[in-house]
């Protein structure tokens, strides 16, 4: 008994400086740098006041263009997208959709071709033929009706002034 201590604590002390030795040969070694990797640029448009994001439709981003609106809605901060039938998409504003989330095109509401949102309202929206998109997250607002729970979302043209007459059309 008394012998296989003794050589228990012999084996650790002789073990002991070789531990030491290469713990300060680690020390004396400069560290590598990582080598550099693709820097990846996150762009989120910067909102205008609290809670309020305007955007210009009209700008380009990626991607470009859009198949429809809740495409270009998942690119702002706090937005998601449960697709619906492989193309078009339902916005998903900090987890709630659907009738919590007001869609407005030129001041008015849409709600999409059917009840059960198999065709969400975004998937009659074109985002290029707009001049401004405006989210207000939250039910910040009672400017533009009830169940704005998540937010609401303008989509919204400049009006056209026609300054000459004309006969040709448009």
């Amino acid at each position: 008994m008394r012998l296989s201590r003794f050589c228990i604590r012999l084996s650790l002390v002789c073990a002991l400086p070789v531990v030491t030795a290469q713990a300060d040969e680690r020390a004396s070694k400069p560290t590598p740098k990582p080598e550099p990797s693709a820097v990846v640029e996150v762009t989120a448009p910067l909102p205008t006041e609290p809670l309020v994001t305007v955007l210009d439709a009209k700008a380009p981003r990626q991607p470009v263009p859009a198949q429809d609106g809740a495409e270009y809605l998942k690119t702002i901060p706090g937005f998601s997208v449960i697709r619906k039938g492989g193309t078009d998409g339902d916005p998903v504003l900090r987890g709630m959709a659907g009738s919590r989330l007001t869609i407005l095109l030129d001041g008015e509401q849409i709600l999409g071709g059917c009840g059960a949102r198999m065709d969400p309202p975004t998937a009659y929206i074109f985002p290029e033929s707009y001049d401004r998109i405006t989210v207000v997250k939250g039910p910040q607002t009672v400017l533009y009706g009830p169940g704005n729970s998540a937010g609401t979302v303008r989509f919204e043209r400049a009006p056209q002034g026609f300054h000459r007459q004309s006969a040709t059309g448009w």
